[in-house]
């Protein structure tokens, strides 16, 4: 009991921990909200409330961000492979812009800039959505050079990432403004539970 209360104090204490906790609760209250649950208006006001405080807690990721792009310059000179850096860069360079525009989209509904928010947030989903093609594509490729060097065995964190990152890639497209694959296609529920597994994961792999 001692060292399950240490584990979750562990994870909870970080941000990333509290992030990825807070996420899957959330898309916990949606599937719930979306199962025919009485409350679901409820549900998914508190679902709401708790991406909001997200949203805030995200505001201080700008500095970091900032720190990893300026080591991803300072180490671009040569790569131990140049694939895999050139994706890691274009991942991290594209949540760093996500960050900004996220930042303008917020202070855009709050009203204290005078700008359409609308806009800024589909560009949120489009910068997301480039990220996790990036991020699908370098955990394929890893898996697979693992596989040619004969060590699949050490594959089973990029399999789960992959997971991961699909279950996030199926619920993004679904959420594209305009016809394309199965956007528009999906419940509701459907689409919440890819996200729910998506957190899943994400929270596994922070324990």
């Amino acid at each position: 009991m001692s060292t399950e209360l240490d584990n979750i104090t562990r994870v909870l204490t970080s941000y990333t921990g509290r992030d990825k906790a807070l996420r899957t609760l959330c898309f916990m209250l949606h599937v719930r909200a979306q199962s025919g649950s009485p409350l679901k208006d409820q549900l998914i006001g508190l679902a709401k409330q708790i991406s909001n405080a997200r949203l805030c807690m995200r505001q201080f990721n700008h500095p970091s961000m900032f720190k990893a792009c300026q080591h991803l310059i300072q180490n671009s000179s040569k790569p131990a492979d140049v694939v895999d850096f050139t994706c890691h860069s274009t991942i991290t360079g594209v949540y760093t812009v996500y960050g900004f525009v996220e930042l303008a989209a917020w202070l855009a509904d709050a009203k204290l800039i005078k700008i359409d928010s609308a806009p800024l947030w589909r560009w949120c989903l489009y910068l997301w959505t480039a990220a996790l093609i990036t991020g699908i594509f370098r955990c394929i490729r890893s898996i697979y050079k693992k596989s040619q060097e004969m060590k699949a065995h050490m594959a089973k964190e990029d399999i789960v990432t992959l997971v991961g990152l699909t279950s996030d890639f199926a619920s993004a497209i679904n959420s594209l403004p305009f016809k394309f694959l199965w956007a528009g296609k999906l419940t509701p529920r459907q689409s919440a539970t890819f996200s729910l597994i998506a957190s899943f994961i994400g929270l596994y792999k922070v324990c």
